[in-house]
């Protein structure tokens, strides 16, 4: 997991020294209260469906990785292409380990994706968290017949579908941000975009 943003590593509290026994000074309230916050912190899950470095949408991506309540998520090892062309139940088998294994620095209201590739992993994440919307924004035509079965479940589950207009990523990304603040997550942005701050 990366956060090219920044804004978590403090609170997580992994960077603090550990105490042993049964000692609560004030570094060790102060790590609870941290673990605590991060729990409760609301956030957008961007599932990079490759490394960033290699994302066609990379400026879109880093864009909405500059808010401090936005984390990408790597893709996994066994990469999404080869997870495609293994059968669907050991596909989402794959994708619930997954899922269960990520540790956030909160909990995901939006999960984000690209890919339909990626849709068994955002699915599961949903499972593990309900209340989070799924986010698609398809960066691609579907190539074969099993990819478009995943991108029109994708479709049909997502709670909201964005495209991709061209111009500046900012400016593409100017409704989402707009959604993501609306749902509680930290952008950074300091209410300058939203219409309901004067």
């Amino acid at each position: 997991m990366t956060d090219p943003g920044g804004g978590y590593g403090w609170r997580s509290g992994q960077h603090l020294p550990r105490q042993r026994g049964g000692i609560f000074g004030w570094g060790r309230i102060a790590d609870d209260e941290s673990r605590r916050f991060d729990e409760e912190r609301p956030l957008g899950v961007l599932l990079l469906p490759v490394a960033l470095e290699r994302f066609s949408l990379r400026e879109r991506a880093e864009d909405l990785l500059s808010a401090p309540g936005i984390v990408a998520v790597d893709p996994p090892r066994l990469s999404y292409g080869a997870v495609a062309r293994v059968s669907e139940a050991v596909a989402d088998s794959l994708a619930a380990v997954q899922a269960r294994r990520m540790r956030l620095p909160g909990f995901p209201r939006v999960v984000i994706v690209f890919h339909p590739d990626q849709y068994p992993l955002a699915r599961s994440l949903r499972d593990l968290h309900p209340d989070a919307e799924l986010w698609y924004g398809p960066a691609e035509e579907p190539a074969d017949g099993r990819r478009q079965a995943l991108h029109d479940r994708a479709v049909e589950r997502a709670t909201w579908q964005f495209d991709h207009p061209g111009g500046p990523a900012h400016t593409q990304n100017l409704p989402l941000w707009s959604r993501l603040e609306a749902l509680g997550i930290e952008s950074g942005r300091l209410g300058s975009e939203r219409a309901d701050v004067t």
